[in-house]
């Protein structure tokens, strides 16, 4: 969650992570917040939390295991945490997962060919690394190093035959890469860069998803301040050589409700489609 972008400095304390739904994903817009989230500071205690921010979710044999970034009351550094429940409603902290003694945020999680990896957000290594889970979800080993440089909140998706990463960069930057494998070899798009300073629609938010045939990313709108809220947009061009992309929505697709546990800051999202129609998505947000 941390960036090197000149912005105030936000606090390290009172993230939570909520659970919306919606039938669709622009019905986020509207969907009402959780006046509770599922995971706060108090859920942490045993653990010695003080925040979790950046939840990625996956289901494996009817179990929801949501990973998030945990910041401890013993160090400044984030690492990664989880968290299971088999209806949504009932969540258990299970404690950390991955702690490579650098910062780490961002976990986005991801099945391929029966694997399950992992992506967190590792730039003050200078790399964007992935994880396989050995002993789902509790170990994990690096894999490989796929991208070098100080990028954070990777975000992959598969569209159009083809795997593309968006990874912020520099102040409000957005950068894209591609592969025909999540583990590489990564190409960068032709354009250097698809967003310069763009603080209301570069960097990641979450989850990229394909819904009806359309790729959807999300982006923080940091205008305000760090985190303020979330906006979606719907990629209408992807190439290796082209890009274009327009609002979802005019109005942000996340914003906070001016208090509570979301009070100040939502800029987060993960989607998942569920079997019986519509969306649950984890998000996150501060008072």
């Amino acid at each position: 969650m941390r960036d090197l972008a000149p912005q105030p400095s936000r606090p390290t304390t009172n993230w939570s992570i909520g659970l919306m739904r919606a039938p669709d994903i622009a019905g986020f817009a509207t969907a009402a917040t959780p006046s509770r989230p599922i995971i706060s500071e108090h859920d942490l205690t045993a653990l010695g939390g003080v925040m979790a921010a950046d939840p990625f979710a996956i289901k494996v044999d009817g179990v929801w295991q949501v990973f998030f970034e945990m910041v401890t009351r013993h160090a400044p550094d984030g690492v990664i945490a989880t968290a299971c429940s088999r209806d949504l409603i009932t969540w258990e902290p299970q404690g950390t997962v991955l702690d490579t003694g650098s910062h780490l945020s961002y976990p986005f999680v991801f099945e391929h060919q029966g694997g399950i990896f992992m992506m967190p957000e590792s730039k003050r290594t200078r790399e964007i690394a992935i994880y396989e889970a050995t002993a789902f979800p509790r170990r994990w080993k690096h894999v490989r190093t796929i991208i070098r440089g100080r990028y954070f909140d990777a975000s992959l998706v598969h569209y159009d035959n083809r795997f593309w990463l968006f990874a912020g960069c520099l102040s409000y930057g957005l950068r894209v890469f591609h592969a025909a494998h999540p583990l590489g070899p990564w190409r960068p798009h032709a354009w250097p860069f698809l967003r310069c300073y763009a603080p209301a629609a570069a960097r990641p938010g979450g989850r990229p998803i394909v819904e009806e045939g359309r790729l959807i990313r999300f982006a923080q709108d940091n205008q305000s301040h760090y985190g303020h809220q979330l906006r979606a947009w719907h990629v209408t061009r992807l190439s290796p050589f082209w890009f274009a992309e327009t609002p979802l929505l005019a109005s942000p697709l996340l914003r906070p409700a001016g208090h509570g546990w979301n009070g100040r800051c939502m800029h987060h999202i993960d989607p998942h489609p569920l079997p019986e129609g519509g969306f649950v998505a984890f998000v996150d947000g501060c008072p």
